[in-house]
């Protein structure tokens, strides 16, 4: 079999190139991200497969299927940058990888909480300031004395749930599709409950249109004063001005965000321009009680591993039983 890669990152060729080798199909990969002019590098090869934040457009599928490609797998979990009336239109199925390192998005989303809670952001801009003493008056809060709302129980929202309460913190949740069966280490509470009763509000939930700004104005509304929101999930989830207007008021204490709103109008200006040109961005990286990271949750090298891997077994699966697991027909978490 002849597949090709897009979006291939520097982490991942060791493993493209193990893959290949364990397997004997041909694989050839690019680090360029799949649109209508890469696409037709695919030409003659069985299958795609790739990575990227930045769209995939209609005309990526229009040219797959006049090539005779029928299969595209991506090495991540999000499907909302596809465009998925065209891709069914043109007879294109997709996979994902679901679960391909689910703590490694949970620790992170721990860590930034335990950041905000210590206030280390604070700490670290006096200590940069030169101002030691001030350094040392930023007290701080314990995990375990916090009552901490995950937004989706998936996998990703499960082993959150283990870590929060291995702190000892008290943990309730929300998802519209609940787990059955006995749950012991937290309670489902509503939506609105959920705001209203959290100290830590982690988010787990897909990206899909109704889950758009699930944290708006009259969440935030609903919030404890001093509040944490943790949003390591998808870009869409916050509203970022009625988030920013929550920080500046003081209402909220702190926000950790490796999934940013307009991270693909940024990424698409950083390909042209050699920046963002986002002053919001900017404003929000110069608040101490902000915690900013490029979507990189998930980087470890397990998962790194594992979405190279399942991601290409999925292609094989499609090209040699017609069939995967992990086939998506419609937004995905």
């Amino acid at each position: 079999m002849k597949i090709i890669a897009y979006g291939a990152r520097v982490d991942e060729i060791q493993y493209f190139k193990q893959w290949a080798k364990d397997t004997g199909n041909t694989l050839e990969y690019h680090t360029e991200f799949l649109d209508e002019n890469t696409v037709e590098w695919a030409k003659g090869f069985d299958g795609i497969n790739s990575l990227q934040t930045t769209p995939y457009a209609a005309g990526v599928f229009e040219k797959m299927h006049a090539y005779g490609i029928k299969f595209l797998t991506i090495r991540n979990v999000g499907t909302d940058n596809i465009d998925m009336t065209a891709m069914k239109q043109y007879g294109i199925r997709l996979s994902n990888v679901p679960a391909y390192s689910p703590a490694a998005i949970a620790e992170f989303a721990l860590t930034d909480t335990l950041y905000l809670l210590r206030n280390m952001g604070k700490v670290q801009a006096q200590l940069q300031a030169g101002d030691y003493e001030k350094a040392g008056t930023f007290i701080g809060k314990e995990l375990g004395q916090q009552t901490v709302g995950v937004m989706g129980t998936g996998h990703i929202g499960q082993v959150a749930i283990k870590l929060f309460k291995g702190f000892g913190a008290k943990v309730i949740a929300y998802d519209p599709y609940p787990m059955k069966g006995d749950h012991p280490d937290f309670d489902y509470v509503s939506l609105e409950d959920l705001f209203k009763q959290s100290d830590i509000i982690d988010l787990h939930v897909p990206g899909i249109e109704q889950n758009t700004h699930i944290i708006n104005e009259a969440a935030f509304n609903l919030m404890k004063p001093g509040a944490i929101v943790i949003n390591t999930a998808r870009p869409n989830l916050i509203d970022t001005q009625a988030m920013l207007s929550n920080l500046k008021s003081g209402k909220l204490a702190g926000v950790g965000i490796d999934t940013y709103e307009y991270e693909t109008e940024d990424l698409l200006n950083l390909a042209k321009h050699g920046s963002f040109k986002d002053p919001l961005w900017d404003e929000l990286l110069g608040m101490p009680n902000v915690v900013l990271s490029p979507h990189i949750a998930y980087y470890t090298e397990t998962a790194v591993h594992n979405m190279v891997y399942f991601s290409l077994q999925h292609l094989v699966d499609f090209l040699t039983k017609g069939e995967t697991s992990t086939e998506v027909t419609g937004p995905a978490k």
